[in-house]
């Protein structure tokens, strides 16, 4: 056997072992606390706004070139404007 195929061997024997552990040591008996709660009800009350305000901002132009020189090296476009 090699190194490799032994190192797998003792990794999968220790995650046995702790899945064996952790098992071992859960709280089986325990039961899930089921409580039955009352709630109030809630009334929302508002008003629609008349009419919805749209802001058109400015457009927006960007002019520039790519680099070149850096984008081999770096193997990220940078951006000169």
């Amino acid at each position: 056997m090699n190194t490799a195929a032994k190192t797998f061997l003792v990794a999968i024997a220790s995650v046995a072992a702790a899945a064996a552990a952790g098992v071992s040591l859960a709280n089986h008996t325990a039961a899930p606390a089921t409580e039955v709660v009352k709630l109030e009800r809630v009334v929302i009350v508002g008003k629609r706004a008349e009419a919805t305000t749209v802001a058109h901002l400015p457009r927006v132009i960007i002019e520039g070139r790519r680099d070149t020189t850096t984008l081999a090296a770096a193997q990220t476009p940078v951006w000169i404007v």
